[in-house]
């Protein structure tokens, strides 16, 4: 049987790589991604719903750090991948959704039409955008829509976090929704007391 201090060994040991997995994503994002953070169309992003509970802003931090995260894994399984495209295209995924009630008349045309949309962002945003960044972006809600299917490995990668992702909004929601839910929840109680 372990002891323990064994567990709370092995468990600070897993805490710690976490921490340090988080802080590289971060950096990887900053190094390649700096021009699309810091862009007032990422300020909006965070100032519009998607996926119901989360925001744009939100849900594409989310997908960026999940893409990286499996990128890393790939990498220690000697499988190049492209880690500039993929923070670059994760970053700009949906950045064409901003304003989809404005553009778009239903939710089907929005699947359809926001990619090419965010693809138009992204050359705006970023000075040098790799094409496989485009391809990433443009083909990221396959099997959706009328997206094609992803053709390189870094467009797998982004796609399916996308969809893990979305799943993970609707179920679970932002950190701030949530507390917004609960601190309204307990306000109601209150309210009936």
């Amino acid at each position: 049987m372990r002891d323990l201090y064994y567990e709370s060994t092995i468990h600070k040991q897993i805490r710690e790589k976490r921490e340090d997995r988080k802080e590289r994503i971060r950096q990887d994002m900053e190094k390649y991604g700096s021009e699309v953070l810091e862009s007032d169309e990422m300020k909006q992003a965070f100032e519009q719903t998607h996926h119901k509970l989360a925001t744009v802003g939100e849900h594409t931090l989310r997908v960026t750090m999940s893409s990286v995260m499996v990128c890393y894994a790939l990498r220690k399984l000697n499988i190049k991948v492209n880690i500039p495209a993929v923070v670059i295209g994760a970053l700009c995924h949906d950045l064409g959704m901003l304003g989809r009630n404005e553009k778009y008349a239903s939710f089907k045309e929005s699947n359809s039409g926001h990619p090419k949309e965010s693809v138009e962002i992204a050359r705006e945003l970023v000075d040098e955008l790799p094409e496989k960044a485009e391809d990433i972006i443009e083909r990221h809600m396959w099997p959706l829509g009328d997206s094609k299917a992803p053709n390189s490995i870094e467009g797998v990668i982004v796609s399916a976090a996308d969809k893990y992702n979305a799943v993970k909004d609707i179920v679970k929601g932002s950190e701030i929704e949530s507390k917004e839910i609960e601190s309204k929840e307990t306000e109601d109680t209150e309210g009936e007391r």
